[in-house]
């Protein structure tokens, strides 16, 4: 176990699968990007109590990390959101040349990883009332708004070429 590891079993063995990925790029069609590189986890009822909303942060930190190294010179959206209709926390890769991300719900951006990894774990995964709270708050009908993390990948470098000598930090 090197220092990189996190504490949890279920979450290492998610980032091992998803660390070294291919990533399609494919600039002429954000669908096609968004299917093939995405990405879905769920925990097992038995995994679910040990995983924590830290885990999940450090995890796609973790991932993002090997994505920038991976796609140096490519300009890419990576976004990471809480699929609540199948309870997975799900990741994928864009070509930031679209201009949008591929969801036709309404969005709301985000940078706060720890957003999302809180409504994940704590919202869903471990609440045992998480499938029964949705049918008695139809007074409200508020408009359903998605929190999307989104990350360049590579680093947003204030736009300029990231190419040549300048590219040496690595």
């Amino acid at each position: 176990m090197h220092d990189g590891m996190m504490n949890c079993k279920t979450v290492n063995a998610w980032l091992a699968m998803a660390h070294d990925d291919e990533v399609l790029v494919d600039p002429d069609d954000i669908n096609h990007e968004a299917r093939s590189n995405m990405w879905s986890f769920s925990p097992t009822d038995a995994e679910t109590p040990l995983i924590h909303a830290a885990d999940i942060v450090e995890f796609i930190g973790q991932v993002i990390a090997a994505r920038r190294s991976a796609l140096k010179g490519e300009d890419m959206l990576f976004y990471c959101w809480h699929d609540a209709q199948c309870r997975q926390l799900r990741f994928s890769l864009v070509s930031r040349s679209h201009g949008r991300l591929p969801f036709r719900c309404a969005l709301r951006e985000t940078q706060d990883l720890s957003l999302i990894a809180e409504r994940v774990v704590n919202g869903d995964w471990r609440n045992d009332d998480y499938m029964q709270a949705s049918s008695d708050d139809d007074d409200e009908q508020a408009p359903f708004v998605l929190p999307v993390f989104v990350a360049s990948v590579p680093h947003d470098s204030g736009r300029q070429e990231t190419r040549g000598p300048a590219s040496l930090q690595g």
